[in-house]
Formats: C-alpha cells, sequence, structure tokens
C-alpha cells in the first residue's frame, strides 16, 4: 500500500508500531533544537509539502488557517509516513476585533486550536493579537484606545488559561513589525503581557524579521526577554528571504537564546531566492552552522 493511501483506520489496526508515525508521537519535545517549515513550500498539497520537508532534513512543519478547517484525522492522514511533526499551528487571531461576539467566537477558536494541536501533537498555537490600525474608540479619560485594547487582550488570554493547563499546549504571542500590525511590535511588549495574564503555558514567538525592524539589538533583546520565548521564526533582511541568503547572521540571537537553555522550534517563515526547495535546503545548512557556532 502506498504512504497515501494509510487511514486512520489502517494505523489504528497496525498497532503501537504505525501509531509511532503519527506527527508528534515519537518526535515530541526531545532534548536541542528542531528546525522546521513555515514558509516557503510549492503550491501543492499538505502530504507533498511534508515530504518535501521531511526529505530535506527538517523535523516538523507549521500549518497556517489553510489547513485547520480539515479533522485531525485528515491532517494526520497526510503527514504520516513524511518523517515530520507538526511543530505549530494558527490560532483565531481575533481577539482584538471591535465585534463583541467576534472577539468571543475568537476565544471559542483559539480552545478548538488548542485541543487540535494536542491531538496532532503539536508544541504551540500562535496568536498575533490584531493586525491593522487601532479600530477602537479613544474613551478618554477613562482609557485610550491602546488601553482598551491591552484589557481586551488580557481578559480574552485569561479565559484561556484552563485551556491552556489542561492541554499543556503553549500559547504564543507574535509581536509583529509596525507596518502590519500597531499594536504589538516588540518583544518587550508581549513579556509585559504574559506578565500580566499571570498563567504558565503563555510564551513569546520571536521571530527574527520583525525584530530586524524593530529591535536595536536582537542580541540583547533575546538576553533580556529571551526567557519568555518558546519558538522562533526566521528570514535574513527586510525583503523576508530565507536564512543564509544574505547572509544574516543569527549568532547573537541564538547565542542569547542559548543562554536561556532554549530547546525550542526554529522555524524557516521566509521568501525564496530561487525555489523553495533549493533555498530550504541551503537555508537549514546555514541555520545548523549559525546555531552550533552561537
Amino acid at each position: 500500500m502506498k504512504p497515501e493511501q494509510i487511514s486512520r483506520r489502517g494505523l489504528l489496526m497496525a498497532g503501537g508500531a504505525a501509531l509511532t508515525a503519527r506527527p508528534g508521537a515519537a518526535q515530541r519535545k526531545p532534548h536541542g533544537v528542531r528546525f522546521g517549515v513555515r514558509t516557503p513550500l510549492p503550491k501543492v498539497s499538505l502530504r507533498e509539502r511534508a515530504m518535501l520537508v521531511g526529505r530535506l532534513g527538517y523535523d516538523g512543519i507549521e500549518l497556517g488557517p489553510e489547513w485547520l478547517n480539515q479533522p485531525v484525522e485528515a491532517i494526520e492522514e497526510q503527514i504520516v509516513g513524511a518523517g515530520v511533526a507538526v511543530s505549530a499551528i494558527v490560532g483565531s487571531i481575533q481577539l482584538l476585533d471591535t465585534d463583541p461576539q467576534t472577539r468571543a467566537e475568537g476565544v471559542e477558536l483559539d480552545r478548538r486550536r488548542l485541543r487540535m494541536a494536542k491531538d496532532l501533537g503539536a508544541d504551540c498555537v500562535i496568536e498575533v493579537p490584531v493586525f491593522g490600525a487601532n479600530k477602537f474608540q479613544d474613551i478618554s479619560p477613562l482609557m485610550t484606545a491602546r488601553e482598551v485594547e491591552e484589557k481586551l487582550l488580557i481578559a480574552g488570554l485569561k479565559q484561556l488559561t484552563g485551556d491552556v493547563e489542561r492541554t499543556g499546549i503553549t500559547l504564543l504571542l507574535e509581536p509583529c513589525n509596525h507596518k502590519e500590525t500597531h499594536f504589538m511590535n516588540r518583544q518587550s511588549q508581549a513579556a509585559e503581557t504574559i506578565e500580566a495574564v499571570g498563567a504558565p503555558g503563555f510564551r513569546t514567538l520571536s521571530d527574527f524579521y520583525h525584530m530586524q525592524l524593530e529591535e536595536r539589538d536582537i542580541g540583547e533583546t533575546l538576553g533580556r526577554y529571551g526567557k519568555y520565548t518558546a519558538y522562533v521564526h526566521l528570514a535574513d533582511g527586510a525583503g523576508r528571504t530565507e536564512p543564509g541568503s544574505l547572509p544574516f547572521d543569527y549568532r547573537p540571537g541564538f547565542r542569547a537564546l542559548k543562554k536561556w537553555g532554549y530547546a525550542g522550534w526554529l522555524t524557516v517563515e521566509s521568501g525564496a531566492t530561487d525555489n523553495p526547495e533549493n533555498a530550504l535546503s541551503r537555508a537549514l545548512t546555514y541555520l545548523k552552522r549559525q546555531w552550533s557556532e552561537a
């Protein structure tokens, strides 16, 4: 039987040996960092993407919302046999919508995504609080529009503390650059929110592309706030090309993470200077060398 024809029923009937092939079953939380891919990948099926990622020597694949309306079983069937884990999946990205019903739906979707991540053997769910400009009204002197957002985000995250604890999945806050969002641009802002939530399981996604644009010194920033980092995205320069294409020196940031004992994912999220397969192959070689030299 071809790998793509293996069903979840077949896996269950095959017993324990086959079950270890499920994403994350035998690979979850080993010692040391793992290398993953979000982009660049060719516009092909999830199965073909997972097979490519595994063939290139990566450990995992990150799943965006375009794949997450499927049942867990359907995702598992597309990844089984590829030799890769699901590193993380994306959350609702609705926690700071101006509509209360939409925010409530965002919390519920995050609850489902936390359960999905657990079922898939993933480590994390990624949340960007909001993209774009502030759409809330300034109600000074009671609160500025920014303060409204801060209070709403903390309230929404606190609703998820029980779900994070029950699933054991880390909920990540990702600061993005000011061209993408007005709200959370720096690692310090994510750290302040995490402290305000005051519950375990909430951490930061440290994206080197966004940090290149927003932080004065990535190594210094991670030296201060790297204890909150549980996941990393990587890309070179303002063009956001694959790691090693400039080349960009990741070692100062990696060195700071090592001092905090970082053992999470180093995930490529970039464009490609030629084609995805060649770009990702070069990137993995470059990142492994940069990590070992840090």
